[in-house]
């Protein structure tokens, strides 16, 4: 039905949009930063950057689920630009857990989207923690934005690590990727007219990468259906029950860059984004004569289901 309807068909032009959207809104941004020696405009454009960092970092998703290109080699070589060179990111690390994700979505064991050493991401998941994390978790629903804004630091050494294992993909393309972006922004920062500004800048753009990428990519699962080991669904189910969407319209479209139909996503991960919405109706039209919960809400009530979830699970108290 969806391929009948040409929603699972190639968008060259949207992703020529795209990426030449990201290309000059990044390089308007660093000539404001390096032109404008106001405090206020450096501050500005270090959030920009910081934003568009994460924008880049989705085109990156699409390219690693085949919604740009279906061959291999286009893949490798998008993959390289958008994850190693523009974001610093070992794009294979990025890839392998998402795919283990996907696979596993909101297990508690597999999914290493939904393992955190400092939080509980459900009930069963305390007894796992240290003891001098529970101080932690006890308060994680009030901490948790500002635990959000340290991810830039976790991608970046979880991306240094990948490059010391021993069966890394293209070990030496991505090293140089990684290079070469530290070495681009080091040369950004010297234009910026000194240490202190170099350092707002840094700071404030990693900052503002991370928040953004995490209020994105929150929303997708947690507080939903939980899978414990030994519990097996159908892949129907899986997929559905473990996802959120939130509303969609033009600007949360572009906002989450197509995962606020998550649940679309996950059973059509191939499927560009600019069509996930009219694929929506279809699916959730299937999943209702299925008798299967298909749960959408705004994007203020996702962050309340979030906060809630973190709180019961805190207390060990299971939403099922």
């Amino acid at each position: 039905m969806l391929a009948e309807a040409g929603l699972r068909a190639a968008q060259p032009r949207f992703y020529i949009f795209m990426a030449t959207f990201n290309a000059l809104a990044i390089a308007g941004i660093v000539a404001l930063a390096i032109w404008s020696p106001h405090p206020a405009v450096l501050v500005l454009s270090a959030v920009l950057f910081g934003f568009m960092l994460t924008q880049t970092g989705m085109l990156g998703h699409d390219v690693a689920h085949r919604q740009v290109f279906r061959k291999g080699r286009p893949v490798a070589l998008a993959g390289w630009i958008l994850g190693n060179l523009m974001m610093g990111n070992s794009y294979s690390w990025w890839t392998r857990k998402h795919n283990i994700h996907h696979a596993n979505p909101n297990h508690i064991s597999d999914d290493p989207d939904a393992d955190y050493p400092m939080l509980a991401m459900f009930p069963e998941q305390k007894s796992r923690r240290r003891m001098w994390v529970m101080p932690i978790i006890a308060i994680q629903a009030y901490i948790y934005p500002f635990l959000v804004m340290f991810i830039f630091i976790t991608m970046r050494s979880a991306s240094i690590a990948q490059l010391f294992t021993p069966d890394i993909p293209m070990r030496i393309r991505q090293a140089i990727g990684m290079a070469l972006h530290w070495t681009l922004i080091g040369l950004l920062l010297m234009q910026l007219g000194g240490w202190v500004e170099a350092l707002i800048f840094l700071a404030v753009s990693q900052l503002a990468f991370s928040l953004y990428m995490g209020s994105v990519f929150a929303p997708n699962h947690k507080g939903m259906k939980m899978m414990d080991d030994g519990e097996e669904l159908d892949f129907l189910r899986t997929q559905v029950l473990t996802a959120r969407n939130v509303r969609g319209n033009w600007f949360a479209d572009y906002w989450y860059g197509g995962l606020n139909y998550q649940i679309e996503h996950h059973l059509f991960p191939t499927m560009p984004r600019n069509r996930l919405g009219d694929a929506k109706p279809i699916v959730e039209k299937f999943c209702a004569e299925r008798g299967v919960s298909y749960h959408e809400t705004s994007v203020g009530g996702s962050y309340k289901e979030i906060f809630q979830h973190l709180r019961r699970s805190s207390a060990g108290e299971s939403a099922e």
